[in-house]
């Protein structure tokens, strides 16, 4: 038995039991919590079968661990295996929808800690994420429980990312009568709004107290670094382009960077600044509590009068009852 000690907690990523399908090859060590030590349970070079899952069950384990630099084969596994997961009578549609937003996470996280170029390498696995993010959205009763469990994640910015995408497409779905190629692009641009603050300074990003002018107008530059960045790849659609560009120009023209007003912003990115503002109200982050869906609201309807679509806020809000 190989015993390694907890408090070397940044080398291991914890993982879902549910996860795991039997009688298939994890491709990574697969480890479980016993007495304060990570143990390995199964060897890299095993199958995980159905006899491991009915044990682990029987002993209350529901998370095994996974070595941190591991994760983008895990990640690619449970990519490739999503449709078998979400077609699975045995598990709860929570718990599906659960490994499919975790997944979606983890998927952003390696591609923003990686350079530029892994996105173009990585674009078929971007486009699974989307379509099953999309069949969910499309088949389920409510995306709020899932994506509301990935709130204590510890990187914001890569569930504020699927959450974001997630929001703009069920968005785009109750207003718009749009094709799956129309809703992909929405899906892939909103999950890649962000992708310009990797080139901003992590202090201003997190910095719990108001930003002077100079650093907001630094911040500022995120949706251009972000357009130029991913124009450049050549696999982004003008819609997904006009997204990570435009989510912060607003209806009354004081948004940037362009300060583009009603009738001179797509709707894709009217939609995306909505639930943009959303999810940052209503996601934890370091120097605040996240708010409820009652207040976010509020705000977007009071001290934010102005800023948004009123006909796509009103369905928002309704969306969300």
């Amino acid at each position: 038995m190989v015993l390694q000690p907890l408090q070397e907690a940044g080398m291991y990523r914890m993982i879902q039991l549910e996860s795991l399908i039997p009688e298939t090859l994890p491709g990574v060590s697969l480890f479980i919590n016993h007495g304060g030590n990570h143990v390995l349970y199964k060897n890299q070079t095993h199958s995980f079968t159905q006899t491991d899952k009915e044990r682990l069950i029987d002993n209350n384990v529901k998370f095994l661990f996974v070595k941190a630099v591991d994760m983008s084969t895990y990640n690619q596994y449970v990519e490739s295996n999503l449709a078998a997961l979400m077609n699975d009578e045995n598990l709860e549609p929570l718990a599906k929808q659960n490994m499919l937003y975790q997944a979606s996470v983890n998927y952003v996280q390696e591609i923003f800690d990686s350079p530029a170029v892994s996105i173009k390498q990585n674009v078929d696995r971007c486009r699974n994420l989307i379509q099953n993010i999309l069949n969910d959205v499309m088949s389920s009763d409510g995306v709020m429980p899932a994506l509301s469990s990935l709130v204590d994640h510890n990187a914001y910015t890569y569930v504020h990312s699927v959450q974001v995408a997630t929001y703009s497409i069920s968005l785009h779905v109750k207003a718009f009568d749009l094709s799956r190629d129309e809703l992909m692009d929405v899906g892939i641009g909103s999950l890649f709004h962000d992708y310009g603050k990797l080139y901003i300074p992590r202090v201003l990003l997190e910095k719990p107290g108001k930003l002077s002018a100079a650093e907001f107008t630094e911040v500022k530059k995120h949706p251009v670094y972000g357009y130029s960045t991913l124009k450049d790849l050549d696999i982004f659609t003008p819609v997904a382009l006009g997204i990570v560009k435009h989510h912060h120009e607003k209806e009354n023209g004081n948004g940037y960077p362009d300060g583009l007003s009603s009738y001179d912003i797509a709707r894709s990115s009217k939609i995306t600044a909505i639930t943009d503002v959303f999810s940052a109200l209503t996601t934890n982050r370091s120097y605040r509590q996240a708010l409820s869906k009652e207040s976010a609201m509020e705000i977007m309807y009071g001290e934010m009068d102005g800023s948004f679509d009123m006909q796509y806020l009103n369905t928002f809000r309704d969306s969300l009852n």
